[in-house]
C-alpha cells in the first residue's frame, strides 16, 4: 500500500512542485525518488528540531549532501512532501483499521447466519418419573396393599397424559397354581383400584398375573416368600 501512496504523491505534486536541472523524470517521481525525498525531509526536520534553526551553515551542508537526489526541490518543499506522505500514511492506517472492523463485523454476521441455518436438533423431553415404590407387597393370601408410596405415580400420570402403567402380580408357592394365578391378578387389580381412587385413569393401567411362576427369592423361607408376594409396577 505504501508503494501505491508514494506513486500517488508523484502524480499529485507533479503540477505544483518545480523540477531541478538533473536527470530526474520530468513527469512523476519514481518510488525510489519519493522515498529519498521523504527520508530527506525527516532528517531535515530532525536537524531543525535538534539544532538552532538559524544555523544556515548546517542546513546548507545537509542540502549539499542530499541535493543530488532531490530533483532540485528546496528544503521547504521536501518538508512539505514528507508531511504529506505522513498524512497519507495516517489516512491509510485509519482506513485499513475501519476496513478491518467492517470485515470482522461481516464475518461475525455470516457466522450467525450459518449457525441459524443449521438444522435444529429437537430432543423430546422424556417424562420425569417421580419417586414412588415400584414394588407393592402383601401378606399371605391377602390382596390388601401393605404400606406403599404410590401418590407420586398418580401425580405423574396426571401430568403426562401419554404415560401408561403395567401392574404385574405375583405370589409365593403356598397354594395351588390356579389359586396363585387368580391371587396374583387380584393383587394387581387391587393396586389399580388404589391408583384410580387417587385420580389416575384406569384405561391407562394394564393388569397382569404371573402366579408363582416368577419368584425373586427362595420360597422355602418366610423372608423369601414375603418378597415373592408382590406387584411390580412399570411404565410403558
Amino acid at each position: 500500500m505504501m508503494n501505491k501512496l508514494l506513486i500517488l504523491v508523484g502524480f499529485t505534486l507533479q503540477f505544483s512542485l518545480l523540477f531541478g536541472q538533473n536527470d530526474c523524470n520530468k513527469n512523476l517521481f519514481t518510488e525510489e525518488e519519493a522515498s529519498t525525498l521523504s527520508n530527506y525531509g525527516k532528517k531535515l526536520e530532525a536537524s531543525i528540531l535538534e539544532k538552532n534553526p538559524a544555523d544556515t551553515a548546517l542546513i546548507a551542508k545537509m542540502t549539499g549532501d542530499y541535493s543530488k537526489d532531490l530533483c532540485g526541490y528546496s528544503d521547504e518543499e521536501v518538508i512539505k512532501i514528507s508531511n504529506y506522505l505522513k498524512e497519507l500514511e495516517k489516512l491509510d492506517s485509519l482506513n485499513q483499521a475501519k476496513e478491518d472492523v467492517k470485515l470482522a463485523a461481516v464475518k461475525a454476521a455470516e457466522e450467525v447466519k450459518v449457525e441459524e441455518a443449521k438444522p435444529k436438533t429437537i430432543v423430546e423431553a422424556k417424562p420425569e418419573i417421580a419417586n414412588y415404590d415400584n414394588l407393592v407387597f402383601f401378606d399371605v393370601n391377602s390382596v390388601k396393599i401393605k404400606e406403599a408410596k404410590l401418590d407420586a405415580l398418580v401425580q405423574q400420570m396426571k401430568n403426562n397424559k401419554d404415560l401408561k402403567v403395567l401392574l404385574v402380580g405375583h405370589t409365593d408357592a403356598s397354594g395351588t397354581d390356579n389359586l396363585n394365578l387368580n391371587l396374583s391378578i387380584q393383587r394387581a387389580t387391587s393396586v389399580k383400584k388404589y391408583l384410580v381412587s387417587k385420580g389416575a385413569q384406569g384405561a391407562r393401567i394394564t393388569v397382569k398375573g404371573e402366579g408363582e411362576a416368577k419368584p425373586v427369592a427362595d420360597n422355602e423361607t418366610e423372608e423369601g416368600k414375603a418378597k415373592n408376594r408382590r406387584v411390580e409396577i412399570s411404565i410403558k
